[in-house]
């Protein structure tokens, strides 16, 4: 069989809870790459704001990181785009000009969280208390995505939509550079590696997995995702917690031949 190029979502897709990954998600995609074909990670999350015990579980050809804003293949960094500083400080001033509201900015190298309302942080994030302290703590970082709560006044992000491109979630909103999204990314590496589209597929949950899965050769949703994404799937898989990543890849690609 000619290689094909997976692109799998982290949170809900891959993983169960605590970051863990099913046992048959792990044994399909170690068997997948064994026979020749390639595994990317294409997540919203910054590269900062991987948990590390993703990495620890399985290896991959490549992360796709921040909503398309970061490519690295084999380690190496081939593509990046970041939030430009003026438009990190326009955020971030609104975010710290209401207080009730949290936000957090996931660089390169870590994340930044402005707590609003009390909420408990997790092990990644690092808390800033003013602009200054966030400018001064982020300094040596790059910012891919920022992630807001869900009370961020949607007016807000319409006036520097030509500046900026969000997601919305049930709980928050994603925000990266303008023009960047997963999609976007798949395709670049895609025509990097030299495999058509039609030998992609990718695999997702949430709203922001919907440009990934109908550009992709075959889109897979697993049985936890949005009913949005469900309607949009070639193909729905198995749940999260029950390796619908690992049952996909047998039936599509491990049962051939």
């Amino acid at each position: 069989m000619k290689p094909y190029a997976l692109f799998i979502d982290i949170d809900n897709t891959l993983t169960a809870a605590d970051h863990k990954i099913p046992r048959r998600n792990i044994n399909a995609i170690n068997e997948a790459r064994r026979i020749g074909h390639k595994v990317f990670i294409n997540t919203g999350r910054s590269l900062g704001n991987i948990p590390p015990v993703i990495f620890d579980q399985l290896e991959f050809d490549g992360v796709l990181s921040g909503n398309g804003t970061m490519i690295t293949i084999g380690g190496k960094t081939v593509f990046s785009e970041f939030m430009p500083d003026d438009i990190c400080m326009k955020l971030a001033r609104y975010f710290f000009e209401n207080e009730h509201l949290w936000a957090a900015f996931e660089g390169e190298k870590r994340s930044y969280s402005i707590p609003g309302r009390p909420r408990k942080l997790t092990s990644l994030e690092t808390p800033v208390k003013s602009l200054e302290d966030f400018f001064e703590k982020s300094a040596d970082d790059n910012i891919q995505v920022i992630a807001g709560s869900k009370e961020t006044d949607p007016a807000f992000l319409e006036s520097i939509k030509e500046e900026i491109t969000y997601f919305r979630f049930d709980r928050y909103y994603d925000i990266v550079s303008h023009g960047n999204n997963k999609s976007n990314s798949m395709i670049k590496v895609l025509e990097m590696l030299g495999i058509p589209r039609e030998r992609s597929v990718a695999f997702g949950d949430g709203d922001n997995d919907m440009n990934m899965l109908r550009s992709a050769g075959t889109g897979v949703a697993v049985a936890n995702a949005c009913e949005e994404l469900i309607k949009a799937a070639d193909l729905v898989t198995l749940p999260n917690y029950e390796g619908g990543v690992g049952s996909a890849i047998e039936e599509l690609l491990l049962r051939r031949g």
